[in-house]
């Protein structure tokens, strides 16, 4: 079962998983719902914002899958960047 604490998804290890780390992260959501958590509940161990409703509706599962889904594809996308120009984003001492 899933334990709430998330790997360090940050690493570059985890980027260069590639599909592992997307089934990873389905395999993690389907145990947490398995085990009787909401879409919210998940998206506050991913460390999602609270999606925008319009008219201050109240935010339904499906916005929550929303949310998490563009969540984990723009954290994605900022380590392959990383990966990809690593002296681009390294800092210097001079």
């Amino acid at each position: 079962m899933w334990s709430g604490v998330r790997p360090d998804a940050d690493s570059h290890a985890a980027v260069s998983g590639g599909d592992w780390t997307e089934d990873l992260l389905t395999w993690a959501v389907t145990e947490a719902l398995a085990a009787g958590m909401s879409c919210a509940q998940i998206a506050v161990q991913l460390g999602v914002p609270p999606p925008a409703t319009r008219d201050h509706a109240a935010v339904t599962d499906h916005d929550w899958q929303d949310a998490i889904v563009a969540h984990e594809n723009a954290r994605a996308a900022r380590l392959r960047d990383l990966s990809e120009n690593p002296k681009f984003h390294t800092p210097t001492l001079d």
